[in-house]
């Protein structure tokens, strides 16, 4: 299955670089001459350096106002961004630890107190899609606030013996899915404010059709494909804590909240193990500038010569942040060298090659405190891929009818 989505995606990769290539062979000439003279000029390197931007025109300004009403803000959390590397990460990995312990708990007061399967009737589209138990239903609500406690309740449903391996996987992958609605206000208003209703319209439509998309055909493959032709992920392990007999816990306010504790605890301390040793590498990795280097590496493995040359500069801009990457785009288009549309779809291409590396650096840690190393690195990645793919998908269609 990983290879076949690996072929799939690199064939659609290829595809749409030589379409539009072919397609658009004046055009890329032209481009060519530009970074041509930009580079004799000893300028190519300037504009693919990865630099901060700061608006330089009308578009950028309105940009950054924007983003400041949208952007909010605490004074925790501004303390907490001015603070050291290493006490930064030590704050940022005890709510991590709170999150899911949340997560696991709120999962199994839930399921001990009968409200499980009440909350789940707002989801009974999804999990009948995907063939799934109701049990998973409350997690994909809770995706909408925070993706860390939706995948704890999951993985509590898991070791209860409520979901079996498949539907964990499947739940997991829709919940990163719905995740993303939860940042849609944040990505498209203020770019879509500062550069216009047909850009506002054109982001949302992409996003909003990518995550549609994401969610139908992975529910739909996972019931009829994976259901069908992997069995062992279907078994549902048994378990003790299964027979703990709800109506009777519930008569008694220290039986129910025993009965939680005795449910959460072994999931719990199994992922703050996990957790704990996985952060630390990973803060490592960043003190020491790997994921810098890999996010600004990242839009060099890819050459997309149908977009127009301004694009060198633009997709590493966002190897900082999304925002830079606006930013750069905003100042190009307010000095008339791009149009509106060729921004919006240099952005949507360079989130493709740049987000999923600011992305794997939060999630990993909490996949691999659910699911283990090798599970949980795997699911990460295959996340990020997927979300790469259906983005890809969305942006050609764009590019055929925009």
């Amino acid at each position: 299955m990983c290879r076949l989505l690996v072929a799939v995606c690199v064939f659609l990769l290829a595809f749409s670089a030589s379409a539009a290539a072919g397609s658009t062979a004046d055009k890329r000439k032209a481009d060519n001459l530009t970074l041509s003279s930009l580079s004799t000029n000893g300028e190519v390197a300037a504009a693919t350096a990865v630099k901060r931007y700061l608006p330089e025109g009308e578009t950028g300004k309105v940009f950054v106002t924007e983003r400041q009403k949208t952007r909010n803000s605490s004074d925790y959390q501004r303390w907490k961004r001015h603070l050291p590397f290493w006490p930064r990460k030590g704050m940022l990995l005890c709510e991590l630890s709170l999150f899911i312990a949340i997560g696991i708990f709120v999962g199994q007061i839930l399921e001990v107190s009968g409200s499980m399967r009440l909350l789940s009737v707002l989801t009974l589209p999804l999990t009948g899609l995907g063939g799934i138990k109701r049990e998973a239903g409350p997690a994909f609500l809770m995706a909408f606030q925070s993706g860390a406690v939706a995948n704890s309740m999951l993985v509590t449903q898991r070791d209860v013996g409520s979901l079996n391996n498949r539907e964990l996987y499947t739940s997991i992958y829709v919940v990163s899915a719905l995740s993303l609605f939860a940042h849609l206000p944040t990505f498209v208003v203020p770019i879509g404010i500062a550069f216009g209703w047909e850009a506002t319209i054109a982001l949302f439509a992409v996003r909003f059709l990518a995550i549609i998309l994401q969610i139908v055909l992975t529910l739909l493959l996972s019931r009829y494909v994976v259901e069908r032709f992997f069995p062992t992920l279907s078994a549902t392990k048994s378990t003790p804590q299964r027979e703990t007999a709800v109506p009777k816990v519930r008569k008694q306010s220290a039986g129910f909240w025993a009965t939680v504790w005795q449910r959460s605890q072994k999931t719990l301390r199994r992922l703050l193990i996990y957790l704990i040793p996985s952060y630390l590498c990973l803060a490592v990795l960043e003190y020491h500038g790997f994921f810098s280097w890999l996010g600004e590496t990242m839009p060099g493995l890819f050459s997309f010569y149908f977009l127009p040359a301004e694009s060198v500069a633009i997709i590493p801009a966002q190897a900082l942040s999304l925002y830079n990457g606006v930013i750069a785009a905003a100042n190009f288009i307010d000095a008339g060298q791009i149009t509106t549309r060729q921004a919006v779809i240099v952005i949507l291409f360079g989130s493709m090659v740049t987000a999923p590396v600011r992305t794997l650096r939060h999630a990993l840690p909490t996949y691999i405190a659910i699911l283990g190393a090798r599970t949980g690195a795997f699911m990460a990645i295959s996340a990020q891929f997927i979300r790469m793919l259906f983005l890809l998908v969305c942006t050609l269609i764009l590019m055929l009818y925009w």
